[in-house]
């Protein structure tokens, strides 16, 4: 009977514990990415009516998988250059130097040598170029350039990279036969006779520095190609997917290395900006934007979102140290339960006088959010011929849902690939 009855007190606990372990999970998703989620649903509504069998009956999912790209981030280490771009990196506003189509840039900044692998059984290797980095030289000290890229246009480079390197993200070095490149080979093959000796060696030192502007056409072909072939599941993926990029584009600290304030002691601004403002005034705010309208060039409007949100750096991390320096020290920091836990955060009167300051800079770049959203998912459908969103003209699948169940079940319990300030 004893046994029975310390059993039935275990077993209790057990219980208790695995609905408290249960609740933590199901709460904690839900920590940093209210944001995100509210911009997605808001962005439906400027949508012409017929859109809306589709995007309003699903507001639900495009607002629920608003942050499946911040989870992704916890299951490859490719996800987290697709949320930023650091465009001080390449020099001064408005970045002349810096090529907006995906490939132009990828062959500007990618590094070239020649790879010799007949000199005494040893890869004798000739750095022939090595991108110029402003961020890398003049901020860290780093003498890395090597080489002139003009020298190697004069060498018919261009159209080498062009037809031989395919231009993905994310992809290892490229080597090729150094025969390949007619003129490269006459220039740099030390012995013509040793043909099969020689390799060239390409590697991308772009991506390093994130490349937001360069991903948002890609998915939004995708989500044009979804809408053109009536596939409802990737549809939603990519409409939700693309939401989440374009609000990651008006966040000013995603276009600056200087992403956290790591670099002027001010660790910790990106959630005070992105996250907690958010969180204690976004019902406050006036969120109603005018009504979608369609993108004619899409690469320039993708680029003048992050130079625009870009010219903001400035004024998110003067007003903040003003702040810091003038506002009483004991009202700066609050203590708060969430989850379970006291934790530390921005005083709501303090996140109120920022915001204030700012102009309301937090609320502005999110009404700018909902509007690019929603004219993003409405040009993809135009593009896509205006197809009919009736339930019976669409096909598909519950694949996207296996992929949201293992996002889920990693971001609880993997570790974050890259920056991990982002969405804290």
């Amino acid at each position: 009977m004893k046994n029975a009855y310390l059993f039935l007190i275990l077993l209790g606990i057990f219980i208790g514990l695995t609905g408290f372990i249960m609740i933590s999970e199901n709460v904690e998703e839900d920590w940093g990415f209210y944001a995100h989620r509210k911009l997605n649903r808001l962005a439906v509504f400027t949508l012409p009516p017929q859109m809306m069998p589709l995007f309003k009956t699903e507001i639900e999912y495009l607002s629920a998988h608003a942050v499946d790209p911040d989870r992704r981030r916890y299951a490859t280490p490719h996800e987290g250059p697709r949320h930023f771009i650091d465009v001080d990196v390449w020099g001064d506003f408005p970045f002349p130097d810096l090529p907006r189509g995906w490939h132009s840039a990828l062959a500007q900044y990618s590094s070239v040598a020649i790879i010799n692998d007949c000199v005494a059984g040893i890869a004798d290797t000739q750095v022939v170029y090595f991108p110029f980095i402003p961020w890398d030289e003049i901020e860290l000290g780093k003498v890395k350039s090597y080489g002139d890229y003009t020298d190697l246009l004069e060498l018919n480079y261009r159209p080498f990279f062009n037809a031989r390197v395919p231009g993905d993200f994310f992809s290892p070095p490229w080597i090729y036969p150094l025969e390949e490149w007619k003129e490269g080979f006459q220039a740099f093959a030390k012995d013509e006779f040793d043909a099969d000796c020689y390799s060239v060696w390409i590697a991308d030192h772009l991506t390093q520095y994130g490349i937001l502007p360069y991903f948002l056409p890609q998915i939004m072909r995708q989500l044009t190609n979804a809408m053109r072939r009536g596939d409802k599941a990737r549809i939603l993926r990519f409409a939700a997917d693309i939401g989440h990029y374009i609000g990651d584009a008006h966040v000013p600290l995603h276009t600056t290395i200087n992403y956290n304030g790591q670099l002027t002691g001010q660790d910790g601004i990106h959630a005070f900006w992105e996250s907690r403002i958010p969180e204690l005034f976004a019902e406050d705010f006036d969120l109603i934007v005018g009504k979608a309208q369609y993108i004619e060039d899409k690469e320039e409007f993708f680029w003048d979102i992050i130079l625009d949100t870009h010219m903001k750096v400035d004024s998110v991390l003067s007003i903040e140290r003003y702040l810091r320096d003038t506002y009483p020290q004991d009202a700066q920091m609050c203590f708060d339960d969430r989850l379970f836990q006291t934790i530390r955060q921005p005083c709501r009167e303090f996140a109120a006088e920022y915001e204030r300051l700012m102009n309301g800079m937090v609320e502005r770049q999110m009404r700018k959010t909902i509007f690019a959203i929603g004219s993003v998912w409405y040009t993809a459908w135009v593009d896509a011929g205006q197809p009919d969103f009736r339930s019976g003209e669409l096909t598909s699948d519950e694949t996207h849902l296996q992929e949201s169940d293992s996002l889920r079940i990693i971001y609880r319990r993997g570790s974050i690939y890259g920056r991990e300030h982002l969405n804290n």
